[in-house]
């Protein structure tokens, strides 16, 4: 469900929306089983739609990805605290990325290269090996994107 944005004036184009994906650190990405919320702080890549993420295979983060498929996400490239003389003026400048999307594990080794490789690029240019038995051992998983929005308030 797509909700309209309050504040338009602050509302990005799908392509400043994607150049601030393209240059983010870390997402926050909420997951629900049973009811029960949970979120998540992740590294990540982002390319031609798809959020891509590793884990280990067991823990917390694991019972509940494998509980949903449907996914959202936060990301917030800049943000800057402006201070005023009272307390009530204090304010926030901020980029932010808003999505969600269908949320899929990677199985075929050479996806999982491909995948780990996106989300390395993310943080560093080159090309990057990655050791049998560490593909073998971690989770990828994929976040197809549906929906997105971005805002700025710089």
């Amino acid at each position: 469900m797509s909700q309209e944005m309050r504040r338009k004036e602050r509302q990005l184009s799908r392509e400043a929306t994607i150049a601030l994906l393209e240059k983010g650190e870390v997402c926050h990405l909420a997951l629900v089983a049973q009811g029960e919320p949970y979120l998540v702080t992740l590294n990540y890549g982002y390319r031609e739609g798809v959020m891509y993420f590793h884990c280990a295979r067991e823990g917390r983060k694991m019972d509940f990805l494998s509980q949903g498929s449907r996914v959202c996400f936060s990301v917030v490239p800049r943000h800057e605290l402006v201070v005023a003389e009272a307390p009530c003026n204090y304010s926030m400048k901020y980029e932010s990325v808003v999505g969600s999307g269908t949320l899929r594990f990677l199985e075929e080794r050479e996806e999982k290269r491909r995948a780990l490789a996106v989300i390395m690029g993310q943080y560093a240019p080159g090309n990057f090996d990655f050791p049998e038995g560490a593909v073998a051992r971690t989770r990828v998983f994929a976040v197809d994107v549906e929906e997105l929005s971005g805002k700025s308030s710089y």
